[in-house]
């Protein structure tokens, strides 16, 4: 894609749109069926099973994630004139603890998040597209890092009117180097980010070592229930940290 016709412009497409639209609903339907079968066969397993019976149908889900995975970024870069319908209150500091807690979770420790300063400011935003902007850094790092462990910090601090969510890897990263299976949203990494950013109204820059996002404060917001936090892993398992972190390599 050059500067003419970019990811932005497909995006904004109606043939973009109709065309994710319905394969979106046959990969959640596929992945539906699927995961329902490993579900039976995962109790077969753990009655009469092997090991191998289980690390089979462990891998079956995790390429269900990766289908998920692409169809969840697409939907999410598609425009939607009632996207702020979805937006919620969030306070900076809790999301990031729970960003934090989530991927080491889902990574056994794989990524490793440490909060540095945090100021507790609330932001009007779509949490599920913004944990998928920051995870689409640590997911990018951590394919071309070689490190058995990512590490990363998260602070975040106001800035007159907005707040600035900053996400700092340590180590070596090889900027543009596209790890693994061929991905559009590995490709235009840039790209991506951008379009989710503008999602959210917000604005984001990635370099090779940092994403920061810049959010607007929510006005007249000091008093508002702010949204739940994610929920606990396991209740939803297609949630956006096993969408894109499931598949980081145990080692290299």
């Amino acid at each position: 894609m050059d500067g003419k016709y970019g990811l932005h412009d497909f995006f904004e497409s109606s043939f973009a749109e109709d065309y994710i639209a319905y394969t979106e609903y046959l990969v959640r339907r596929s992945v539906t069926g699927i995961s329902a079968s490993c579900e039976l066969l995962r109790e077969l397993a753990d009655k009469q099973g092997t090991k191998k019976d289980s690390e089979l149908i462990e891998g079956i889900m995790t390429m269900c994630c990766e289908l998920m995975r692409n169809a969840e970024l697409s939907k999410a870069l598609i425009s939607d004139p009632d996207s702020k319908s979805c937006f919620g209150v969030v306070r900076t500091d809790a999301f990031l603890a729970d960003l934090a807690a989530n991927c080491g979770a889902v990574t056994a420790g794989r990524c490793r998040i440490v909060l540095g300063e945090c100021s507790a400011s609330l932001v009007r935003t779509d949490s599920n597209i913004l944990r998928l902007l920051l995870l689409s850094f640590i997911r990018r790092y951590s394919l071309a890092n070689d490190a058995d462990i990512n590490e990363f910090e998260a602070f975040c601090e106001e800035t007159g009117k907005n707040v600035k969510i900053h996400i700092r890897a340590s180590g070596t990263f090889v900027d543009g180097e596209c790890i693994g299976l061929p991905d559009v949203f590995e490709t235009y990494p840039d790209e991506t980010v951008k379009g989710l950013a503008a999602r959210i109204g917000a604005e984001a820059q990635m370099s090779g070592d940092e994403i920061t996002a810049v959010i607007p404060l929510a006005e007249g917001e000091k008093s508002a229930v702010l949204e739940a936090p994610s929920p606990e892993l396991g209740d939803t398992f297609f949630d956006p940290f096993n969408l894109m972190l499931r598949d980081i390599p145990h080692n290299r």
